[in-house]
């Protein structure tokens, strides 16, 4: 009988998912409190946004009681972690999902993994910044949840063959850099509402950059994006899901370059971690990449 146990504590294991790390607690927390824990630990809180209003509103119905996508960033450790590739701006901010399904005691929140950000930047596993940055995720999610237990997901990431960052780089003389910027992020804003994404935040990184005494950037903003079509339908099959979501744009450009760019994780991303098959699944995701890709080339210079 134990060697079965074991047997099947080993499956869970094996089949646990790396790439997304949930706690769950049974004791009473809310978002607020949530939040201003890591605001405690030195996170900088972008949003903390309430996703069962618009689900009722759009979608007359919610699976859960709680629903809301945190989004923050570390400051030291985001600012390090651009020194060294400067698209790493994508988790800056980054998204804790906290749900409770109806009729459960139990509420996770979650966020992902150093492993899952080092695949999507091309870094190592080991990378030292990320790894950093997932201590104090996890310490500081212990705190904010009484008595937190770790969850295993029974699913494993599927492998991906596609890139998993959808990047524009442009020439843009440097003194013509922050009014060419200005008019792109004017383009590419005008284009989105229509489309059905909702800008959850804007961040001028460049602003804590510049307060710490970097000056690498003419400019580094980044765009906290929101479908509500996609979050809704995912996080019916993967209420984990929230944890990419919103997605983060960046829009920097180095000192010393003529090059801007442009950069954000795509769908891709969801598939893979999220192990999603649902051909309708599939469907509405890459209907949203396919719809943000032509909002960025119908501004692109």
């Amino acid at each position: 009988m134990k060697k079965i146990l074991l047997l099947l504590a080993m499956a869970l294991f094996v089949f646990a998912n790396e790439e997304i790390i949930l706690f769950s607690t049974t004791q009473k927390v809310t978002p607020i409190q949530i939040e201003e824990t890591f605001q405690k630990a030195g996170y900088s809180i972008q949003q903390n946004r309430d996703m069962n209003g618009p689900y009722k509103k759009q979608f007359k119905q919610t699976d859960f009681t709680i629903y809301n996508l945190l989004t923050v960033y570390y400051p030291k450790i985001a600012m390090d972690l651009v020194l060294q590739e400067p698209d790493s701006g994508i988790f800056a901010p980054f998204s804790i999902v906290i749900y409770q399904k109806k009729g459960e005691k139990k509420l996770y929140a979650g966020v992902l993994s150093a492993k899952a950000k080092a695949k999507i930047l091309g870094l190592k596993y080991s990378d030292k910044l990320l790894n950093e940055l997932e201590k104090k995720n996890i310490a500081t999610l212990k705190k904010a949840l009484p008595n937190a237990k770790r969850e295993k997901l029974s699913y494993k990431p599927q492998p991906v063959k596609e890139k998993l960052l959808t990047k524009y780089s442009f020439e843009v003389e440097e003194s013509e850099a922050l009014d060419a910027k200005d008019e792109l992020e004017m383009m590419i804003e005008d284009g989105l509402k229509p489309i059905g994404f909702v800008m959850a935040n804007f961040n001028d990184f460049n602003y804590d950059l510049k307060e710490a005494g970097i000056k690498d950037f003419i400019f580094y903003d980044t765009y906290s994006l929101c479908k509500l079509k996609v979050i809704y339908n995912i996080s019916k099959i993967r209420p984990e899901a929230g944890v990419f979501a919103p997605c983060t744009m960046a829009v920097y450009q180095k000192k010393g370059t003529n090059k801007m760019h442009i950069v954000f994780p795509n769908i891709f991303n969801w598939i893979a971690t999220l192990h999603i098959k649902d051909p309708k699944i599939i469907a509405i995701l890459k209907k949203a990449q396919n719809d943000m890709i032509d909002v960025i080339e119908n501004a692109l210079p």
